[in-house]
C-alpha cells in the first residue's frame, strides 16, 4: 500500500467511528456498537472503551465517536481476568443536546462483535456493579469484577439492548416488581435526553445529588431506599397519563402502578437440586453454595422428607450442580443450617447424622468426613482464621472439631451449657461462639480451652449468629421456646403442652414452631436481634423489634451493618452496625435503615453479602401449612420448599470471601 493510500485510510478512521488508535485491529476482532435512547439514535456522542483489571485502577483503552445513527466501531480484544465496558456521554438526541446523558454497558467474557448502549443497559449494568462504580471508573477484586460483569446479562441483554432472558422467565417476571421498576428508571434517565424535560433531568440529579445519568443510578442502586416517593412522583408528573387510553402513552411499559418501596432490583435462581435452601455460602470465586432440605419433586416436608444434597451457583447465577439431588454421593440426606467454605472444600452438615465435604474446584465427593465418636443432627458451620472448622451438634449437644480443616480428623467435644446448638461463629481471638436453638443463651469458648466455657443470657432463643470486624456479635432471636411463646392473644396450637418438653429433633421444633404462627395468622412480628460486646455483655437485645418476625440467618458486611435473613416476614433486613458512621444520616446502631421484599423472596433462612455487594438470599420454604402437613393433599404435596436462591443487586457494602473469623472488607 502506497503513502497515499495510508493517508486516505488513516482519515477515513475517525470519520467511521474508529479512531487512529484503532487501526491496529483491522482484520483482528471489533466491536460494532449503537448508541440510543428510547429507541432513538443518540447522535455525536463520546463513546469511551474501558478495561478493569481486579484491583488495579481502569484504563480509557480509546475513544470514538457516534454517528447520525448511533453506531461505533472500535477494537475490542478480550484477556483472560479483564473487565471491559463502554461509557457514552452528552452527545444529541433528535437533534438536541444532551449534555447530562451518561450510559453505560458492562460486557462479560462472552461479548460478542454487536453491543447496545441504551438506557436498559446503563441499569442492568449499575446495579450489579454499584459499588464498584465511582463516576465511569469501575473498580474491584477480581472476585467481585468478575460477579458484577457475569451478572449483567440476566436483566438486560446486551448484544439487543433488551431485556435479559433470566428475567424474562416465569420465575422472575411474574413474581417480582424487577421489570416494571427497571422501566420506570429507565423513564426517569430518559428525561436527561430531551431538552423538553429539562426541568425533570434537573430534579433527578438533585435528587440524587449526581452530576449525571450515571451517577444518578449509582445513587439509586446502592441507597434504592432513598427519596423513593420523590422519584416515583417525578415519573408520574413527566409521564401523564393519557386521558382517551388511560395509559402513560410515552413510559415504556410494563411500569409501576404504585409507588414501590424501594427501587431494589432481585432476580430469582433456580436449579441444580435448590430447594428449601438453608445456609448460604460464597467462596473465593464467588460461587454460591448452600445444603437443600428436601429434595425437590419429592413429597417432602418437615415430617416426611427425602432429604437434598447440596447446590451450587456460578458468580452468574447459573446452576453448576446436578438437577434434582445436588451434590451427592456421601449418603446425604438433607442439609440445614450446616453449610460452610473453607479455604478448599464446602461443607455440610445433614440430618442423618454426617458430615459431607465437596471439592471447591469441580464439586467431587470427597467425604463423608471421619468422627471420632458418634454425633446426631448436624447445623451450623464455622471456619476460623486459622482453618479450623468447627460444627454445631443440634441433637447431641455436642461441638465437632477438625483442626486445620483436616475432614478426616474429626473430633466431638462436649462443651458446657449447650442446649441444641445452632449457629457457630468464630472471632479474632479464636473464640467460638454457638447459638442454642433450645434456650436463650449463647455459649463462646476457647478454641484452646472448649471447657471453659462462658454462657450470656439473651431475650429469646436464637438461631443465626455472626461476628464484625470490631469483635461484635450479632444474634437472631426468635421465641422463648422451642415451640413459640405466644404473643399477646396468641393461640397455642392443639396438642401442644403450656410447658412442653424439648424437641428430640430440630425437625420436631420446625413443626411446632410452624403450627403456632399459621394458628396465629395476624402476628406480624416477634424475634429481634441481640448484640453482644467482645467482653462477653449483652449491649442491646431488641434490635430490628417491630420488623423481625422469626429473624434467622445473620451477615456483616464490609461497611460492619448487618443483614437479616427474616424467615416468617418474607423480607432482607439492613440493620445500622457498630459504626454509625458508615449509616445513613439519622441512622445509628441498631436502626433498621431499610427492610428489603420482592416477589421473588419467599419465606428465607438466610442472607449473605458477596464480593460485589450483592445479597444472595436462600428460599427455604413456600407455604408454611403444606411443609407441615402429614397427608398427601395433590398437587401442591411436591412444593413445599422454597424456590432457589435470590440475588439483590448492589445495596450492601462488599466483603472478601470466603468468610473465615470475622467479617474483612473486600480490597
Amino acid at each position: 500500500m502506497d503513502s497515499q493510500h495510508i493517508t486516505k485510510l488513516t482519515l477515513l478512521l475517525p470519520a467511521i467511528g474508529l479512531g487512529v488508535a484503532s487501526c491496529s485491529f483491522v482484520g483482528g476482532p471489533s466491536l460494532n456498537g449503537q448508541a440510543s435512547l428510547m429507541g432513538q439514535p443518540l447522535q455525536q456522542a463520546t463513546v469511551s472503551l474501558w478495561e478493569s483489571q481486579g484491583g488495579e485502577k481502569p484504563k480509557r483503552l480509546r475513544t470514538v465517536q457516534t454517528d447520525n445513527k448511533g453506531l461505533f466501531r472500535m477494537a475490542l480484544k478480550q484477556d483472560p481476568g479483564r473487565v471491559h465496558y463502554l461509557v457514552t456521554e452528552g452527545g444529541r438526541v433528535n437533534g438536541m443536546k444532551a449534555d447530562k446523558l451518561s450510559m453505560l454497558t458492562v460486557l462479560d467474557d462472552q461479548a460478542n462483535d454487536s453491543v447496545k448502549v441504551n438506557e436498559l443497559t446503563t441499569i442492568g449494568s449499575v446495579w450489579p456493579n454499584a459499588q464498584q462504580l465511582q463516576g465511569d471508573r469501575l473498580k474491584g477484586s477480581a472476585t467481585a469484577l468478575s460477579i458484577g460483569s457475569s451478572q449483567v446479562k440476566n436483566l438486560v441483554n446486551q448484544g439487543t439492548g433488551s431485556f435479559g432472558e433470566t428475567l424474562l422467565n416465569g420465575s422472575n417476571l411474574l413474581n417480582s416488581e424487577t421489570a416494571s421498576r427497571i422501566n420506570v428508571l429507565s423513564n426517569l434517565l430518559a428525561l436527561c435526553g430531551s431538552e423538553a424535560q429539562t426541568n425533570g433531568c434537573d430534579q433527578l440529579l438533585k435528587l440524587t445529588g449526581s452530576n449525571d445519568t450515571l451517577e444518578a443510578m449509582t445513587s439509586i442502586a446502592r441507597e434504592p431506599w432513598r427519596n423513593v416517593k420523590d422519584l416515583y412522583q417525578l415519573f408520574v408528573k413527566s409521564y401523564p397519563i393519557d386521558p382517551n387510553t388511560q395509559l402513560r402513552a410515552t413510559a415504556t411499559k410494563p411500569y409501576l402502578l404504585f409507588e414501590p418501596k424501594s427501587f431494589s432490583l432481585s432476580l430469582r435462581f433456580e436449579g441444580g437440586g435448590a430447594l428449601a435452601l438453608g445456609k448460604v455460602m460464597i467462596d473465593h470465586k464467588g460461587n454460591a453454595w448452600s445444603g437443600a432440605n428436601w429434595m425437590p419433586g419429592s413429597q417432602s416436608g418437615v415430617i416426611n422428607s427425602i432429604g437434598g444434597g447440596v447446590s451450587r451457583f456460578g458468580p452468574d447465577g447459573t446452576a453448576i450442580s446436578p438437577a434434582i439431588t445436588g451434590y451427592n454421593g456421601q449418603g446425604l440426606n438433607g442439609t440445614g443450617w450446616g453449610t460452610g467454605i473453607s479455604e478448599k472444600y464446602a461443607w455440610v452438615g445433614t440430618f442423618n447424622n454426617r458430615v459431607g465435604v465437596f471439592s471447591l474446584e469441580d464439586g467431587e465427593a470427597l467425604g463423608p468426613a471421619t468422627i471420632d465418636q458418634p454425633v446426631g443432627e448436624l447445623q451450623g458451620i464455622a471456619t476460623a482464621r486459622n482453618g479450623d472448622v468447627w460444627i454445631a451438634d443440634n441433637t447431641s449437644n455436642h461441638m465437632i472439631h477438625f483442626p486445620d480443616g483436616d475432614y478426616t480428623n474429626g473430633k466431638r467435644l462436649s462443651i458446657p451449657g449447650l442446649q441444641g446448638p445452632f449457629g457457630v461463629a468464630v472471632d479474632d481471638q479464636n473464640r467460638v461462639w454457638v447459638s442454642s436453638s433450645f434456650n436463650n443463651k449463647i455459649t463462646v469458648f476457647s478454641a484452646d480451652e472448649p471447657e471453659q466455657a462462658n454462657n450470656v443470657e439473651v431475650y429469646l432463643g436464637t438461631r443465626g449468629i455472626a461476628v464484625d470486624s470490631t469483635g461484635h456479635v450479632w444474634v437472631a432471636q426468635q421465641t422463648n421456646s422451642a415451640q413459640g411463646a405466644p404473643g399477646p392473644g396468641g393461640i397455642v396450637p392443639p396438642g401442644i403442652p403450656a410447658n412442653p418438653p424439648q424437641p428430640k429433633t430440630i425437625m420436631q421444633e420446625f413443626t411446632a414452631g410452624a403450627e403456632y404462627y399459621i394458628d396465629n395468622p395476624k402476628l406480624t412480628q416477634t424475634g429481634s436481634l441481640a448484640v453482644i460486646s467482645p467482653e462477653i455483655k449483652v449491649v442491646q437485645n431488641n434490635v430490628a423489634e417491630g420488623v423481625a418476625y422469626i429473624p434467622w440467618g445473620v451477615s456483616i458486611d464490609g461497611k460492619d451493618n448487618v443483614w437479616v435473613g427474616n424467615l416468617y416476614g418474607q423480607s432482607l433486613i439492613h440493620i445500622c452496625g457498630m459504626k454509625p458512621e458508615n449509616c445513613p444520616e439519622g441512622k445509628t446502631t441498631g436502626d433498621v435503615i431499610h427492610n428489603y421484599q420482592s416477589g421473588v423472596i419467599q419465606i428465607t433462612t438466610d442472607v449473605v453479602v458477596d464480593d460485589a455487594g450483592n445479597l444472595w438470599s436462600a428460599n427455604n420454604w413456600f407455604e408454611g401449612d403444606t411443609v407441615i402437613n402429614e397427608t398427601y393433599t395433590g398437587r401442591t404435596s411436591t412444593f413445599p420448599g422454597g424456590q432457589g436462591v435470590v440475588v439483590t443487586y448492589g445495596v450492601a457494602a462488599p466483603v472478601q470471601s470466603p468468610l473465615m473469623g470475622p467479617v474483612r472488607r473486600a480490597e
